[in-house]
């Protein structure tokens, strides 16, 4: 009797071993599949410049050859015009652009066009002007005369447009991520004094590209600005990897 009381004592320790030590597995494999948040921050420094800033809308196209009548409104060529008398009929470049409608709002008569092409492995370039806006239900065109052309130009050659909504040359500007706004959604810079610090600025911004924007009130050229950026990252200690980072 006393011999089956051994070893049930026995076998209920082994269990009890068993079962912490599963217990304290479990809890380290779970501790280790933790994850932890690391927060970096960096303070960058640049200065205001001197740049040229452009709003474009990019596309490409044919030239075709159109003739027109001088005495009518140039901005409505006429194909095919036989009765009239040759001196009265101008010979014009123009292309077909198809752009999207979101942006046909930006496109305006009159605007500015930078045109490259290639003959003979020779790159040309040109400029022209948009001199019509035909609005469709899916896609609208612009119809864009080439006002340099040359004898090298051909019809059915292939081109690349960049019409220029809007341009600002030789402007005070700043990369975009340096403009801060504050709570009363004011935009505002933190430049660098001569001893180091910073102080806030007001400042008005103008037109803005993919990466600079104009300053037209607040800076001038040359004057330092300060930005503090954080960087978050997540890390899963299982395997060192990143999951995520901002």
């Amino acid at each position: 009797m006393k011999n089956k009381s051994w070893i049930i004592i026995l076998i209920m320790g082994i269990a009890l071993a068993i079962s912490l030590g599963y217990s304290i597995f479990v809890s380290q494999k779970s501790k280790n599949k933790g994850e932890s948040t690391v927060t970096t921050t960096s303070i960058i420094e640049m200065k205001a410049t001197t740049v040229t800033i452009k709003n474009i809308l990019t596309g490409s196209g044919v030239v075709e050859y159109k003739e027109r009548n001088i005495d009518e409104n140039v901005n409505q060529p006429q194909e095919g015009i036989t009765d009239m008398p040759q001196e009265n009929i101008e010979k014009t470049y123009q292309i077909t652009l198809s752009i999207d409608n979101k942006d046909l709002g930006k496109a305006k008569i009159g605007q500015e066009v930078e045109i490259s092409g290639k003959r003979d492995e020779q790159i040309l370039n040109y400029v022209g002007k948009v001199i019509k806006i035909n609005q469709d239900n899916n896609m609208s065109t612009l119809n864009i005369e080439i006002t340099n052309p040359d004898d090298r130009i051909e019809e059915n050659m292939s081109v690349n447009c960049t019409v220029i909504i809007e341009k600002a040359e030789n402007v005070v500007a700043l990369p975009i991520e340096a403009i801060q706004r504050n709570e009363e959604n004011k935009e505002f810079v933190d430049v660098v004094q001569l001893d180091g610090t910073t102080i806030p600025v007001d400042i008005k911004t103008g037109i803005s590209d993919d990466y600079y924007v104009e300053i037209t009130y607040g800076l001038n050229v040359g004057d330092r600005v300060q930005i503090v950026k954080s960087t978050t990252t997540v890390v899963n200690k299982e395997n060192s990897n990143v999951i995520s980072g901002k």
